[in-house]
């Protein structure tokens, strides 16, 4: 029998994670649900203890990518052989997570990523995605069309190599050319994209940019990386 774990990092989320917790229980109550903490300053440490949750905390800001690195060390050293990602924001939403699951679990997939932009062409990309993802498709020799989408489910040998070596800070186009420097197989899965349910985003127009110029800079760097070894279970 699988063993799946959610993943929820959150940033000053108190007001979401309720909402997001009971949502991903009522789609699928076969989820184990670990919110990690990413040094938050409002109220989502008061609110973590009551969701009847399991939960990490970080003591300062490391951004998405550590805190889904503590996620992944807490899912291998557990037995966890499937992780889902749903960010803390209520942006993913849980009827989608049986679409990122079926290619997992067929072995079609090591990491199904859900992308925003390809259900029936409904929702505009802005010109840094547009432009950040004709940069990882060329690279990677993939299609891609969501760069920046943190929505994502990941088999046993993603979780091992991930665990230590997850792309830190905002990571997502970067994570794309890592998965595929380490022979990952990737595919893409259409979701519905809805807004953010309560607060503001912190991928803002800044980070975008910066995104972009990690790219740059990781085109050329991640490619002289050896492969990563797999983190053997403990």
């Amino acid at each position: 029998m699988r063993r799946i774990l959610c993943v929820i990092p959150a940033h000053n989320e108190g007001a979401n994670l309720a909402a997001v917790v009971d949502e991903v229980r009522s789609r699928r109550s076969d989820l184990d649900i670990l919110i990690v903490d990413d040094g938050s300053t409002d109220r989502t440490m008061a609110i973590v203890p009551l969701l009847g949750v399991r939960w990490l905390q970080l003591s300062d800001r490391l951004g998405i990518g550590s805190a889904m690195r503590a996620g992944l060390r807490y899912a291998l050293r557990q037995g966890y052989d499937t992780v889902v990602r749903v960010d803390g924001d209520g942006q993913h939403r849980a009827d989608d997570v049986d679409a990122l699951l079926t290619p997992v679990f067929a072995s079609h997939a090591d990491v199904a990523i859900g992308t925003r932009y390809h259900v029936d062409g409904a929702t505009r990309k802005p010109r840094v995605i547009s432009a950040l993802a004709s940069l990882l498709s060329a690279r990677t020799g993939r299609h891609v069309t969501d760069p920046t989408s943190g929505f994502y489910a990941l088999g046993p040998r993603a979780i091992r190599i991930l665990a230590e070596h997850h792309p830190t800070g905002y990571p997502e186009p970067e994570l794309r050319l890592f998965l595929r420097r380490n022979a990952l197989n990737v595919v893409e899965v259409g979701v519905r994209p809805r807004a953010r349910l309560m607060g503001q985003s912190s991928l803002t127009a800044a980070r975008l940019v910066a995104a972009a110029a990690r790219v740059l800079l990781a085109l050329v760097i991640v490619p002289l990386r050896r492969p990563e070894k797999e983190t053997a279970r403990v």
